[in-house]
């Protein structure tokens, strides 16, 4: 939950996401080994968010189904990011 919510991020800082969705050409099995993580459990894990209306990983796209709960469910605080890079001078 984490890891895609601070793609998200750090995509909008150059304008190729929003906090509705981003593209990601990532697979599952991609996410699992850059996460240290079974595929099995990956699934299982996107699964339950898809289920409870969260996040929708289909088709190399993230898309979030409440922004909000997601942030509050994964205590992610994009504070920490460098919100002002060089990017956004």
């Amino acid at each position: 939950m984490h890891f895609l919510l601070e793609l998200e991020s750090r995509l909008a800082l150059v304008g190729m996401a929003s906090r509705e969705s981003f593209d990601c050409p990532l697979t599952q099995y991609h996410l699992a080994d850059a996460l240290g993580l079974s595929a099995v459990h990956v699934n299982r894990v996107l699964r339950q968010l898809r289920e409870n209306g969260l996040v929708t990983f289909r088709d190399g796209r993230v898309t979030f189904g409440d922004h909000d709960r997601l942030m509050e469910l994964a205590e992610f605080d994009p504070a920490y990011l460098d919100q002002s890079g060089p990017l956004l001078k």
